[in-house]
């Protein structure tokens, strides 16, 4: 298991399929301040064994989007970082690799303190 290196590539691929800078790709919690933000969180997993090793790891993860006041805009900002995890497989980092990924439709969670709108997507991934 590489935890670090598996947040590493989520934020790399959420950035390069969002067009956000990886600077506004954090984790494991959003800041207070900033506008189009994503933060990246293991939730948690299982690693499933055969007889001499981890077959996989099933790891849940979520990636809470916080846009602006104009839910328009933070909708699509969150339907760009569902559309850049949703399917992908056969994602190598380190020695590791990602075998899919599968995500959930953005739910809409609230606002915060400033009227944003903030989105969650949660995704299952399946590495090896």
């Amino acid at each position: 298991m590489n935890t670090k290196g598996l947040i590493t590539k989520l934020r790399n691929i959420i950035s390069t399929g969002t067009g956000l800078a990886l600077t506004s790709i954090v984790t494991p919690e959003l800041p207070q301040t900033g506008d189009n933000m994503i933060a990246v969180t293991i939730l948690g997993g299982t690693a499933t064994d055969n007889l001499c090793e981890v077959q996989y790891y099933d790891i849940t993860a979520r990636a809470l989007i916080r846009g602006t006041t104009n839910d328009t805009t933070t909708r699509e900002l969150a339907d760009k970082a569902f559309n850049c995890l949703h399917l992908k497989s056969n994602i190598d980092f380190d020695s590791n690799n990602i075998i899919q990924i599968i995500a959930q439709a953005p739910v809409f969670v609230g606002k915060d303190n400033d009227l944003r709108n903030l989105y969650n997507i949660t995704f299952r991934i399946k590495e090896k």
